[in-house]
């Protein structure tokens, strides 16, 4: 199995869903798929057992004696069951099982329709999910999921610290994406659910597949491998002409004014200056650090440092370049300026950060 690709996960895939068409068909027992027996007469397959297929719908192997009678005795899903120690996020199957039940997690789910469609119900509205739909749903959110028996559904379940901490860069900074994940962590007026509507082009497929082999692996470099793969996903569907996105939250024309920013800092923080910025995207001074104070409680000279800092973070961690070469490629006057700001932000010197980092 370590040796899987993005083609033998969609065959295995297929062949999972025609297994699960057959027990339903073909079972002597009666179906109550409330009941944890239920599922684990379905892992008692022979296919299913010989090639630890469980592991594309649980993290870890199931045990019959440490489970509830029934799925719904469980309470709240926690990441302890749906996500492996050591990892950001896991991927697996949506049963194509009838009368999905109604609970709660304490981590983003997001389902991506790749073929067929799902029907997800939160308390205040149901969604139909095509193909090429994606559905982000907030922690702590009442829901319940039933995809049709032609259908494939994932689900990606990805830790609250995680996403919380990294939604810039997964989002890439999307307005509508980063509103809703700031929202709902809110304590009051959590946004819910956001839909990401794509053309299910063959990229996206991909993608999601290829995730989906990286996580079965399960070897040192998955993690990683698996939090890189997510910006490009998101790209692929966000340059997609026809993606279409909908969020609980609502997305301020400043939100949008405050990506403008943030994209112009990302492509220009050598040499960036709030004169040139001014000039490039047609606003006064005044009002831009109006938008950053609103944004982020700091100046705009605040926001460029903390950009130039994230990129020599990352100069730091993955090269071996030296200080004075990592000061002049992030725009900074000298090392020791470098230094400095940096030791004020991460309460270490570059050097004491860069060798913490790369001996984990």
């Amino acid at each position: 199995m370590n040796t899987i690709d993005a083609r033998q996960v969609y065959n295995i895939l297929q062949n999972l869903m025609n297994l699960e068409i057959s027990y339903m068909e073909y079972s002597n027992k009666p179906h109550n798929f409330e009941e944890y027996q239920t599922y684990t007469e379905y892992f008692d397959n022979y296919v299913l057992r010989s090639k630890d297929l469980y592991r594309f719908y649980f993290p870890m192997s199931l045990s019959s004696a440490t489970l509830p009678k029934s799925i719904s005795d469980i309470g709240d899903v926690t990441d302890a069951l749906n996500i492996m120690s050591g990892y950001d996020y896991s991927v697996s199957k949506m049963f194509n099982f009838p009368g999905g039940l109604r609970h709660k997690c304490n981590y983003y789910s997001l389902f991506y329709q790749m073929e067929g469609t799902t029907t997800i119900t939160l308390d205040e509205s149901t969604h139909g999910l095509r193909a090429g739909d994606f559905f982000l749903i907030s922690p702590d959110i009442y829901y319940s999921v039933e995809t049709s028996m032609d259908g494939l559904c994932i689900c990606i379940n990805l830790r609250k610290s995680y996403l919380a901490a990294e939604y810039k860069t997964v989002f890439l900074g999307h307005p509508a994406l980063s509103r809703f994940i700031t929202e709902s962590v809110a304590e009051e007026e959590k946004a819910s659910y956001a839909a990401i509507h794509t053309d299910g082009n063959e990229e996206i497929r991909q993608l999601i597949l290829s995730i989906f082999a990286e996580y079965i692996k399960q070897d040192e470099y998955s993690n990683v491998v698996m939090r890189s793969y997510l910006p490009l996903l998101f790209a692929a569907a966000f340059r997609a002409p026809e993606t279409k996105i909908e969020t609980a939250a609502k997305v301020t024309r400043m939100d949008e004014q405050f990506r403008e920013i943030e994209m112009y800092l990302q492509k220009n923080y050598q040499t960036a200056s709030l004169t040139e910025l001014a000039d490039t995207i047609h606003f006064s001074k005044q009002y831009i650090c109006r938008i950053v104070k609103e944004k982020t409680g700091d100046t705009f000279n605040a926001l460029l440092m903390q950009t130039r800092l994230k990129i020599a973070e990352q100069y730091l961690v993955e090269t071996e370049l030296s200080l004075e070469e990592i000061a002049y490629l992030c725009g900074f006057s000298a090392a020791s300026h470098m230094s400095r700001t940096f030791k004020e932000a991460y309460q270490m010197t570059p050097s004491a950060y860069r060798k913490a980092r790369t001996a984990k």
